[in-house]
């Protein structure tokens, strides 16, 4: 049985025309992503494909359009892993245009798991990836001065904290992901993300984590997307694949949910068991996916 589910990410849309972006950008990744399975029957492709394509998008937080730092710069994360518990992962690229196709190399031509800083740089240039020096985007700029702005009139702290009590609009977190399934029973997670808008200090999201915004065992393959430091402390993804190995993928998003409510955590998941199960589900307010399962037309939110 052969399926791929994507997302773009969740919270809250700006707008009409945001929403319609984002149905585009997912609908053409999974139609991508599901082409690729077809024609290579391999999830890891498929996976590495719907990804490419909205790294690609400046719609969404990653790539191309990724979210910029206090410095106003990007520096990006993301992660792959399957089934088997073979995994890459990275933190802090820069000049990349496909990250995820870095936490591949991670995942295949290292022992390690999780590459970040000065040797990541190193890692990069010996295997010859492409640098990209035009991944700024018009409204991301624009995001990163209005935020500025912000902390200039004290309506914000240096990190990101609102010092007024009232509650701030929910902004939507465009992180993409995709999980899929092959006909070979393999299961792959993958995320990729600019991270968190005036992200400083290093900051590293849930995204390249395993167990929080990326996983995947042999009951099934999940990716998450929101507030990436609620997800990392809930270890949100490894908690839907805990569930899988009793319950179908939607009953074991929705039971993860539930504890993302419970401690306020504004998140999105996506996941497929190894029956093939599809499972979403979002505690935000709007949230971007789309899915194909063999035999089937897709499916857009």
């Amino acid at each position: 049985m052969k399926a791929i589910i994507v997302h773009g990410g969740t919270g809250s849309f700006s707008s009409v025309i945001d929403a319609d972006e984002h149905r585009r950008g997912v609908e053409e990744a999974v139609k991508q992503g599901f082409s690729t399975l077809q024609k290579m029957n391999n999830a890891e492709e498929a996976v590495v494909t719907a990804v490419s394509v909205m790294e690609e998008d400046p719609t969404f937080n990653c790539g191309r359009g990724s979210a910029l730092t206090y410095r106003g710069d990007i520096e990006m994360d993301a992660a792959i892993m399957d089934n088997n518990l073979n995994a890459g992962a990275i933190s802090g690229l820069k000049r990349i245009l496909h990250p995820i196709t870095v936490a591949r190399a991670v995942m295949e031509q290292t022992d390690h798991v999780l590459l970040a800083g000065a040797e990541l740089e190193k890692f990069v240039t010996v295997l010859g990836f492409p640098r990209e020096d035009d991944l700024i985007v018009p409204k991301r700029h624009l995001q990163w001065k209005e935020e500025l702005e912000k902390i200039a009139r004290g309506e914000k702290t240096r990190f990101g904290k609102s010092v007024k009590l009232a509650k701030q609009a929910e902004k939507y977190h465009s992180t993409c992901g995709a999980v899929a399934l092959d006909d070979h029973g393999r299961m792959v997670a993958g995320t990729s993300t600019g991270g968190m808008m005036m992200k400083s200090f290093g900051r590293v999201g849930d995204s390249p984590i395993l167990g929080a915004g990326t996983y995947a065992d042999s009951f099934g393959a999940v990716s998450a997307t929101g507030h990436g430091e609620k997800i990392m402390k809930l270890t949100l993804s490894r908690l839907v694949a805990f569930f899988m190995e009793q319950y179908p993928a939607q009953k074991s998003v929705d039971i993860a949910l539930e504890r993302a409510r419970y401690f306020n955590c504004e998140c999105g998941l996506i996941a497929i068991d190894r029956y093939g199960n599809i499972g979403i589900g979002h505690t935000a307010k709007d949230m971007s996916w789309a899915f194909i399962r063999e035999g089937n037309s897709p499916v857009i939110f």
